[in-house]
């Protein structure tokens, strides 16, 4: 695990387009309002190489701004294997991208499904090929297992949070 005074957290998706920056975004508000914002990094990236260089889904950002969060700087990346040593703790958004991490080189145990606080590993939906209703209920999603996360990481740090 990298060593520093902060961790460094990293969403994961497949084309780092609309699941995973809405995440980053969503947990990054939560941690400033919980004051902690320095103690985490936070970043996203995707597992495929399609959307490279480009902002985030349009629905994602008209999603992300309903809620007041802007994904307008947002420029999707891919993570590979080489990156894998940059990270203390990878959050997937589903089975799929958590078995590339996996198949990267990522340590298990700091391997993620966003879902997983829901006390199941539920997958979080890949909403590029359906409506604009897909996106809002992704972000509902996120929204509700954002808390759990930072109260995991929190408990691993040993702080009361």
């Amino acid at each position: 695990m990298p060593s520093s005074e902060y961790w460094n957290i990293l969403f994961v998706c497949l084309g780092n387009i609309c699941r995973s920056p809405l995440a980053e975004a969503i947990v990054r508000q939560m941690a400033r309002r919980r004051h902690l914002d320095g103690r985490y990094r936070f970043a996203s990236a995707g597992t495929g190489d399609w959307h490279v260089g480009r902002g985030a889904d349009p629905r994602s950002v008209e999603t992300a701004a309903r809620y007041g969060l802007d994904l307008s700087s947002h420029r999707a990346r891919q993570i590979t294997g080489k990156d894998i040593a940059d990270w203390h703790w990878f959050v997937a958004m589903d089975r799929s991208n958590r078995q590339d991490l996996l198949d990267m080189g990522a340590p298990e145990e700091r391997v993620l499904l966003m879902r997983q606080f829901e006390g199941v590993h539920l997958d979080v939906p890949d909403p590029y090929y359906g409506g604009p209703e897909g996106f809002d209920r992704v972000y509902h999603m996120l929204l509700q297992n954002a808390e759990a996360l930072l109260d995991y990481l929190e408990a691993l740090r040993g702080s009361p949070g």
